[in-house]
């Protein structure tokens, strides 16, 4: 059984701004795009190593882009 801390480390999307999955995704729906998520969260901004894993799931998620925005 794992702890809570190291599901936390198997869910880092991001090691550089230290982000999770769900942070991201949590993220959508308050930007319009890819640039203003990257702008927002530095999600992919320092080594870009996590660029694939964050097209991955911006192909699965990118449908939550502005939903929270008026």
């Amino acid at each position: 059984m794992q702890d809570s801390a190291t599901d936390s480390q198997d869910n880092i999307l991001c090691y550089c701004e230290w982000l999770t999955r769900e942070e991201i995704i949590a993220a959508l729906p308050h930007v319009h795009n890819l640039k203003e998520l990257r702008e927002t969260t530095r999600v992919c901004t320092t080594c870009f190593g996590c660029e694939g894993d964050l097209d991955d799931l911006v192909t699965e998620y990118g449908h939550l882009f502005g939903t929270a925005l008026a």
